[in-house]
């Protein structure tokens, strides 16, 4: 062989040799987005939103086949079965409002319309004695105690912090009372959970400096559906996520139909109800891990019924009923003064009655039960169909409720766990209901711009 040949091959096998680390070294995967967002309720539709106006690269994933979450529009039974009333003092919230030209309805001076009572077998009209009306036991009661002053206080007071029946009972509540008040609060078992989550919702009222109470004109997904809209990366729907692995190149999110996305970050608004199904490798503190897996969000079920003629005209009774019936709270859901739309509202323990039910069953025996309660609803009123909150997949439950000693894990299960954040209602140092949801999407958007 030549010498100028055997250079000219040298070189190039040199050339080869010198390229081969680098061909046979695995290239770092492509990013789906920056960030994944899981769940398209009103906080992960916010948070997108905020990253959407930051100029932010983020993907949003939802489990079920719609956007909104807990707020929902039921088309086809034409009623709103999820969140609805918010305060005009609720900030994060009504700067949505504001932002997408949201038209809202003031129902503050009707919707504590009076409330007839139907115990022990007899319909009252009016209850004789405030102080004993069985309705309100549980906020006369509670009324007795030393409030909180500040709106973060409630994770921050252990003492505070016993089964809500031991307080209603140093109030004054005989165990029949107790009874009767679990009806009332929106809880699953006063005799379970705990005080700290009616000191918050009372300190929430006080605190928030809220004066009237709005609900959304033709309902919320008008609403949702301007947030989702606007975004410029669509929410991608019926993503139920199967996994979450926080690895060493990124986080990667498995979905029940196979598909995969990977980010830097991700952003859990999942309810830990639904959270302790995903299977996960990531590093959870001792207080994130107890509370993914043992805490408890309210069961509610929703009957929806319609009328056709004003059977409250008839009889002269408030349309409004409280009753020691399965039945429990006989109300009107509607957000306009000149409509009354029925439905009855059980809650918590109540709501076993009517799991075991078929569809039918439930429209059976809800009909037979208020014209036994009410006779001047017979032959006027019919079902529409139930809201089970406590059964809905991409939920199981209506809000977050804390039992006894479960608030002192707050501070350590919101903070993030390596490349996951977490947001949602159940997520927010001060407020409840759908102003913590925009609450904890804000907090979380600062981490993730810090």
């Amino acid at each position: 062989m030549k010498r100028r040949d055997f250079i000219q091959k040298s070189g190039a096998a040199g050339l080869t040799l010198s390229v081969m680390p680098m061909a046979c070294a695995k290239p770092t995967p492509k990013l789906d987005a920056e960030v994944l967002i899981l769940g398209a309720g009103l906080s992960g539709l916010y948070l997108a939103h905020l990253l959407n106006k930051a100029g932010k690269d983020y993907l949003v994933l939802e489990g079920s086949n719609r956007v909104g979450g807990r707020m929902f529009s039921r088309e086809d039974i034409n009623r709103e079965v999820g969140g609805r009333g918010i305060g005009d003092k609720y900030t994060e919230v009504m700067k949505l409002v504001n932002e997408f030209n949201t038209e809202m309805i003031d129902i503050t001076d009707y919707m504590r319309s009076p409330t007839a009572i139907y115990v022990d077998g007899k319909l009252y009209d009016k209850w004789p004695d405030p102080k004993t009306n069985p309705a309100y036991l549980q906020f006369t009661a509670f009324g007795k105690s030393p409030q909180l002053t500040t709106l973060d206080q409630w994770y921050q007071r252990p003492e505070l912090d016993e089964p809500y029946s031991e307080l209603l009972r140093r109030n004054g509540l005989t165990e029949k009372q107790i009874d009767l008040a679990d009806i009332s609060a929106n809880y699953n078992d006063i005799r379970k959970t705990s005080a700290i989550n009616a000191y918050h919702s009372a300190a929430f009222r006080k605190f928030n400096g809220s004066e009237r109470v709005l609900n959304f004109k033709d309902g919320s997904k008008h609403f949702i559906n301007s947030i989702a809209d606007s975004l410029a990366n669509p929410v991608l729907k019926n993503k139920m996520v199967s996994s979450i692995d926080d690895g060493e190149k990124g986080i990667v999110v498995s979905c029940v139909d196979e598909s995969k996305y990977r980010a830097k970050k991700v952003v859990s608004t999942m309810p830990f109800t639904t959270l302790r199904d995903v299977k996960m490798n990531a590093s959870f503190n001792n207080n994130q891990k107890k509370a993914i897996e043992q805490l408890d969000y309210t069961d509610i079920t929703q009957i929806h019924l319609t009328h056709s003629e004003p059977f409250w005209e008839q009889d002269e009774i408030p349309f409004d009923m409280w009753t020691d019936t399965p039945l429990e709270r006989i109300m009107n859901m509607s957000s306009s003064p000149d409509e009354k739309e029925l439905a009855c509202w059980v809650n918590g323990l109540g709501t076993a009655f009517f799991d075991k039910m078929s569809e039918k069953e439930i429209a059976d025996y809800t009909i037979k039960k208020i014209n036994e309660i009410r006779p001047s609803t017979v032959g006027k009123i019919e079902y529409l169909g139930q809201q089970n909150w406590g059964k809905y997949p991409f939920n199981k439950g209506a809000y977050i409720e804390f039992g006894v000693g479960q608030a002192a894990w707050f501070e350590d299960m919101i903070k993030p766990a390596g490349n996951i954040h977490f947001a949602g209602e159940h997520a927010a140092h001060e407020s409840r209901g759908m102003e913590a949801a925009a609450e904890s999407a804000r907090r979380v958007f600062n981490e993730l711009m810090s």
